[in-house]
C-alpha cells in the first residue's frame, strides 16, 4: 500500500493535522522538529498551503487558513445535520407513508446522506452514499434551483443531462423553466424522470445565510404516490424541512 502513497502529499496532510492541533500557530522549525520534514520541503509545502488558503502566515508562524476552517465547519455541519435529521425523517415517513431521505450537494451530484424506509413493502429509495443526478432527481433539482441555476451550461459541459426515462428533462431551456417552478412553489418533483416506476418530492433546507445546504424529501412507487397527491405531500415535506431547519440551528 505504501508504494502508492505520494510522499509530499503525506507530508502536507501531517502538517495540516499539526496546524489543527496548534492553537498558537506553528513555525518552520516546529514542522522540521515534530515531523522530521526537511526544511526546504516544508517551505515549499507551506507556500502551497498558503496559496490555497489552507494555511495563513502571520509574522513567522503558520495558522489554519480559511479553506481548511471551511472544510471543518462543513464536515461538522454534515454530521450535525445527519444526527438531527434521524427523528425528523422518521416523522416524515410516518406522516406520508413513504420512504424519507435527506441529501446534500456533492459537486455535480446530490449525495444521499440518510434514508428512513417506510413500512410499505415496496421500497424504491436508493441507499445512503448514493450519488444522484441533479437534473432528474428531486433533491438534485433543489440544488440546481438554489445553488447552480446560473451554472447550467457548466453542469451540462461537465457531466451532461443523461436521459434516464422518456420524461427526463435534458435541455437547458426545459431545466430553466423547471427551476422557476421550484423556486416559486418551494419544492421539486421527480415525476418518473429518474425511474418510470418512481415519483419523488423534495424541499430545500437553508442555512442562516439563505444557502441551500440540504434537501429533505420522500420517495415512493408512482402507482402509490400518484400525481393528485403531490400538493398534500408537498405541504408535509415543507413542514418537516422547517422542523429540520430549527433543529439544526
Amino acid at each position: 500500500m505504501s508504494s502508492y502513497l505520494i510522499p509530499n502529499l503525506v507530508n502536507a496532510c501531517q502538517i495540516m493535522n499539526l496546524l489543527a492541533e496548534s492553537e498558537d500557530g506553528i513555525t518552520s522549525a516546529d514542522i522540521h522538529d515534530k515531523l522530521d520534514i526537511p526544511k526546504t520541503t516544508a517551505f515549499r509545502i507551506m507556500k502551497t498551503l498558503c496559496h490555497e488558503d489552507i494555511s495563513t502566515k502571520v509574522d513567522n508562524k503558520y495558522f489554519l487558513g480559511s479553506s481548511l476552517i471551511h472544510c471543518g465547519l462543513k464536515a461538522n455541519l454534515t454530521n450535525k445535520l445527519k444526527t438531527n435529521s434521524v427523528p425528523i425523517l422518521s416523522e416524515l415517513s410516518a406522516a406520508t407513508g413513504f420512504t424519507a431521505h435527506i441529501c446534500i450537494p456533492n459537486g455535480y451530484h446530490s449525495l444521499i446522506l440518510d434514508v428512513h424506509d417506510s413500512l410499505n413493502p415496496f421500497r424504491v429509495a436508493s441507499r445512503p452514499g448514493t450519488k444522484a443526478n441533479l437534473h432528474c432527481s428531486s433533491s438534485g433539482k433543489i440544488f440546481l434551483a438554489h445553488l447552480l441555476q446560473d451554472k447550467l451550461d457548466e453542469v451540462e459541459q461537465e457531466i451532461g443531462f443523461v436521459k434516464k426515462t422518456i420524461k427526463t428533462l435534458t435541455t437547458i431551456d426545459a431545466l430553466k423553466e423547471e427551476i422557476q417552478k421550484i423556486v416559486h412553489r418551494g419544492y421539486s418533483v421527480d415525476d418518473q424522470e429518474y425511474d418510470m416506476n418512481v415519483r419523488c418530492l423534495a424541499a430545500p433546507l437553508f442555512d442562516y445565510n439563505g444557502h441551500a445546504v440540504a434537501a429533505i424529501g420522500i420517495t415512493a412507487p408512482s402507482a402509490v404516490f400518484t400525481r393528485n397527491k403531490i400538493p398534500e405531500i408537498a405541504i408535509i415535506v415543507k413542514e418537516h424541512a422547517t422542523k429540520l431547519y430549527f433543529a439544526n440551528k
